[in-house]
């Protein structure tokens, strides 16, 4: 089977072209979802992760405040970083092994694995993945986006999109480009459906 790493910044589309992918009937390995899992009370990640950063990242109920910690790290490499240390091992474990289930997997051995990674070419990116897709959109489009789906300001907003590549970095280092600047989903659909059928017949 062939392996789709599909990146893209906050805002980009990305988790929304990974939504069409799986309508089409590939594998989604989803890289936050984990990271969310991994985070989970009484996992090892989360009490490394609140031995790491402290009682500021959780909330009353004991979970883990996702905005308390992205506050903290996405405006820190050094915190950032250490994150990452932390988080990355289990992360990728996961990952790996629900890859490896879909491909022994008869329901999408006429499909692809699309790898849903924000960090698709960080250094330290460790799966194995045979070509690659950037969801890029201009930066103040990605801003609105994110305003208006999460509420959060817009010094946050910048900050996180600082804190990623750029689309002339993502354009220059992947094998495909998904431009999302509209917000017609029916053009997201037919550019990501016309990928698709171009790695179906790589199969």
């Amino acid at each position: 089977m062939l392996r789709l790493g599909l990146t893209g910044g906050i805002g980009s589309g990305k988790s929304a072209a990974a939504g069409i992918f799986k309508a089409l009937g590939a594998y989604i390995v989803d890289a936050d979802k984990i990271s969310r899992d991994i985070l989970k009370p009484n996992t090892e990640a989360y009490r490394e992760t609140v031995a790491r950063f402290g009682d500021r990242i959780l909330n009353p109920d004991g979970t883990v405040d996702r905005k308390a910690l992205a506050a903290i790290v996405f405006g820190s490499e050094t915190e950032l970083e250490a994150l990452n240390n932390i988080t990355h091992k289990h992360i990728f474990a996961v990952m790996e092994r629900e890859a490896r289930d879909a491909e022994n997997n008869e329901k999408y051995e006429n499909s692809i694995i699309v790898i849903d990674a924000p960090l698709l070419f960080a250094p330290d990116f460790k799966m194995r993945y045979d070509r690659s897709a950037a969801v890029i959109a201009d930066d103040e489009i990605r801003i609105k986006r994110v305003l208006k789906r999460d509420g959060a300001s817009r010094a946050e907003v910048e900050s996180r999109i600082k804190s990623q590549l750029t689309n002339a970095e993502l354009a220059a280092r992947a094998d495909y480009i998904i431009e999302n600047n509209t917000n017609d989903i029916k053009d997201l659909e037919n550019k990501v459906k016309e990928l698709y059928e171009r790695l179906i017949k790589k199969i």
